[in-house]
């Protein structure tokens, strides 16, 4: 019995982290430190869940929680779902093309988390135990008056001066060098 109370505090504690994270992005739009432990949160999460309602399954709760986890999952697939692979892509990493780590500990990135919205760059602030995303804009810097570049398509990127307000930052292509400057959002968090 006693290994089955461990089980539940280990699974209540990881489901907390997942809680925690999800109310700190939307926000603040902070997640824990590094790109990874979020999707390794959830991994653990997941398989945990199997374990944990099939161990407790003689109790009620444990089966209305099943079933309310099967109904989440499909009310995720009915609205063409746009749910579903947001999570899909979230959890498994598909959803960031690349990332650059800059210096003075800030990363680019290109995100797509859904299937109907263009793909965004992110610009990242690494903290101590929370990263913070400072700027989340369309994924094209303008070459001249009737040519835009995709930033996932990039090669390279290199930090090149850094402010209160802006960044700039000088992203390699295949055959082009664009040097573009990003307007940070205003401070809004305890972390940074």
């Amino acid at each position: 019995m006693e290994k089955k109370q461990i089980l539940i505090r280990v699974y209540i504690f990881i489901s907390s982290l997942i809680l925690l994270n999800t109310i700190l992005y939307w926000f603040w739009q902070m997640s824990f430190v590094s790109y990874w432990s979020d999707r390794i949160i959830f991994w653990i999460w997941l398989i945990l869940t199997p374990i944990v309602t099939f161990s407790f399954w003689k109790k009620i709760w444990a089966k209305i929680y099943l079933w309310l986890l099967v109904a989440v999952l499909i009310l995720t697939i009915v609205p063409m779902a746009i749910p579903f692979f947001g999570i899909y892509f979230s959890a498994t990493g598909l959803g960031r093309f690349n990332h650059f780590s800059l210096e003075n500990n800030f990363r680019v990135q290109t995100v797509a988390y859904g299937v109907m919205g263009r793909p965004r760059i992110q610009l990242v602030k690494d903290g101590l135990l929370f990263d913070k995303v400072l700027l989340e804009d369309i994924d094209e810097i303008k070459k001249n008056d009737s040519t835009w570049l995709e930033i996932r398509k990039s090669k390279n990127a290199e930090l090149m001066k850094q402010s209160d307000s802006s960044v700039t930052i000088k992203y390699f292509f295949e055959k082009d060098t664009i040097q573009a400057e990003h307007v940070l959002k205003e401070k809004k968090s305890f972390n940074y």
